[in-house]
């Protein structure tokens, strides 16, 4: 289970200092503070449920959404959230890994977000079509289509067949939030794709 402070300080209102309490389970591993403010009482608690305690409003996204998915080969050893507003990249480093936050537009934020039920907890991640568009938002910027099959399939080694099963749809709708010279060629692309034309894939 996860708790604040304020819950640790209400379940320990018996004792004569609460903190001493706290730090006492603290060092004795029956609390891992995730944070200033924030325990865990678990070790098998979910990193990804995690992430979603340390920073909010965030969702899981980039390298460990698409690792999710099934979308990279890689196992991803960061947890990598999206948020937005926050103008830098956000790190914590606890018992659990190495949590990352970055930024996306605001517009982009609310959309194709998923709940993922854990137990007791839930947590945010990207779709398949997210992460992705997320994903091309933060790496460096590519000029031509061509230079963009190159990053999907070469570079981040974006699964082929998944791609293709990807939801054209929501895809081109996603790619209009970004203001993205990446997700614009995506855009492109899956016009190419949608119209039959040679792409060079």
């Amino acid at each position: 289970m996860i708790k604040t402070i304020d819950d640790l300080l209400f379940e320990y209102r018996k004792y004569k200092n609460p903190y001493i309490k706290i730090g006492r389970e603290e060092k004795n591993k029956k609390l891992i503070k995730l944070k200033r403010g924030i325990y865990a009482d678990e070790l098998n608690t979910n990193p990804f449920v995690i992430a979603q305690y340390l920073y909010s409003p965030s969702y899981i996204s980039f390298e460990s959404a698409l690792s999710y998915h099934g979308m990279i080969p890689e196992k991803v050893v960061s947890i990598t959230s999206a948020t937005f507003k926050k103008n830098k990249t956000k790190r914590y480093t606890n018992s659990f890994g190495h949590f990352v936050y970055k930024d996306i537009p605001v517009n982009a934020f609310p959309y194709s977000v998923e709940a993922i039920t854990d137990g007791k907890y839930h947590f945010q991640i990207a779709s398949k079509e997210k992460c992705l568009t997320d994903m091309l938002y933060k790496v460096p910027r590519v000029r031509s289509i061509k230079d963009l099959i190159v990053l999907l399939f070469e570079d981040l080694r974006i699964n082929e067949i998944v791609f293709d099963e990807l939801d054209h749809k929501e895809l081109l709708l996603l790619c209009d939030l970004y203001n993205c010279s990446n997700t614009k060629l995506l855009k492109k692309y899956i016009i190419q794709i949608d119209r039959g034309e040679n792409n060079d894939k």
